[in-house]
């Protein structure tokens, strides 16, 4: 099976979709085997799909706190930018308690307090998601392409 999971293949629309003004999309099918990628091919191929992932579900969901929002981020003690995607629920509360930390009115939470603290979000955002991929089958598609390519580079 994962044999014939790793030459299987996939059409990626991705990889030449494009949204003109009236937000029809254009696709023409580009056939890739996933054995013949190097790590590298990999990971922008799971960058264009990711993008055009987040791009889909923020048009799609409503409450644009639970919209992905991705940037660039340079860790503490690090000169290599690393791209990040997170809930903008999340950004809010981080940037709300940096600034109540730095007045002296709150603690400054750890990663795992601001995620035990936004449970509720993180389930909405979940909620959401599956929500999208009911209503859109290119949605799901997506999901199941991009979950295919990080199977395979983590086996790698």
């Amino acid at each position: 099976m994962k044999k014939l999971k790793s030459t299987l293949l996939f059409g990626l629309f991705i990889a030449s979709v494009f949204v003109n003004s009236s937000s029809t999309l254009l696709a023409a099918e580009e056939q890739i085997v996933l054995e013949d990628l190097t790590p590298s091919q990999l990971r922008a191929e799971i960058e264009k799909i990711q993008t055009e992932f987040y791009r889909v579900f923020n048009a799609s969901v409503e409450d644009k706190k639970l919209a992905i929002i991705c940037y660039e981020h340079l860790p503490t003690g690090s000169n290599i930018k690393e791209d990040v995607c997170e809930p903008q629920f999340l950004i809010d509360k981080r940037a709300s308690n940096a600034n109540d930390s730095r007045l002296g009115i709150d603690i400054l939470l750890t990663p795992r307090s601001l995620q035990r603290d936004l449970a509720v979000e993180y389930e909405q955002l979940t909620a959401a998601m599956n929500k999208v991929a009911e209503e859109s089958q290119y949605f799901g598609e997506l999901n199941s392409i991009l979950a295919a390519l990080r199977e395979e580079l983590e086996s790698r």
